[in-house]
């Protein structure tokens, strides 16, 4: 997608949440439930941890290629 930063290929990434790494109060248990309360909102999106950002980010789920024999 041109101007946008994101290469043709590669779905848009939108962040829902970042966590501080710094913050002990945060449990993995507190990051898997917002992952969860996300994919039941967002059924359409793949919910995801990205480490690279910290953060909790979802895009849009790819079309399933059907395989034919």
């Amino acid at each position: 997608m041109p101007g946008t930063g994101h290469p043709a290929d590669r779905p848009e990434k939108t962040v829902h949440l970042r966590i501080d790494p710094n913050d002990e109060s945060t449990t993995l248990e507190d990051v898997l439930s917002r992952i969860s309360e996300l994919q039941r909102k967002h059924p359409d999106r793949e919910v995801f941890f990205d480490g690279d950002e910290y953060a909790i980010c979802s895009r849009p789920k790819r079309a399933k290629a059907t395989v034919t024999h």
